[in-house]
C-alpha cells in the first residue's frame, strides 16, 4: 500500500536544519553590522592596563614590600613630579619608553592621577586629558608607604593613556 504521507522524521530534521543555518547566518550578519560603530579604544584600553601593571608592580613597588599594590611614596613623587613631567618632553618621553607607550610603532600619552578614597586629589602629573580622543583607564587600589617614616596611607591610582 502506497501512502501519501511525508517522512515525518526526515522533514524534521531537514526543517529544524534549514532553521539552524538561517540563524547561524543572521548572527553573522549582525555582527558585521555593528564593527564600524564600535569605539578604538581598545589599544588604547590595553595600553593603560600594561602601563598601570608596570608601574605599580616594577617601577613604584616598595623594596621590602611582599605585596603587589605597595608603592614607596618616594619613588611615587620623584617618577609624577621629575620623570613624567610635561614641560620637559625628554624626561616624558624617556618615562614613556621605560613604560613601553613610546616606540617606533605607537606612541601614547599618559596622565597619572593619585587620590585618595573619597576622591581629594593627592598627586597629578603629565599632560590635560584631551576631550576628542578615546582615552583608555585604568584604576587600581594601592597603599602608599613612607620609607623613613612608615606611614601608609590607601589611595587610587588613576592611569590614563591616549
Amino acid at each position: 500500500m502506497k501512502s501519501d504521507s511525508a517522512q515525518v522524521t526526515i522533514d524534521y530534521i531537514v526543517g529544524i536544519g534549514i532553521f539552524l543555518l538561517a540563524v547561524v547566518f543572521v548572527f553573522q550578519f549582525m555582527y558585521g553590522l555593528f564593527i564600524p560603530f564600535q569605539s578604538g579604544s581598545d589599544k588604547a584600553t590595553l595600553a593603560a592596563d600594561r602601563a598601570g601593571t608596570v608601574l605599580v608592580e616594577r617601577l613604584l613597588h616598595a623594596d621590602k614590600a611582599s605585596e603587589l599594590n605597595v608603592i614607596d611614596q618616594g619613588k611615587l613623587y620623584f617618577f609624577n613630579n621629575t620623570r613624567l613631567n610635561y614641560s620637559n618632553q625628554n624626561n616624558y618621553n624617556a618615562a614613556l619608553r621605560e613604560i613601553g607607550l613610546f616606540s617606533s610603532e605607537s606612541v601614547f600619552d599618559m596622565n597619572i592621577t593619585v587620590a585618595y578614597p573619597n576622591g581629594a586629589i593627592m598627586n597629578q602629573s603629565g599632560p590635560a586629558l584631551p576631550e576628542t580622543t578615546d582615552i583608555g583607564q585604568l584604576k587600581r587600589l594601592v597603599l602608599i608607604v613612607n620609607s623613613s617614616t612608615g606611614y601608609n596611607q590607601t589611595a587610587i591610582i588613576s592611569v590614563r593613556v591616549w
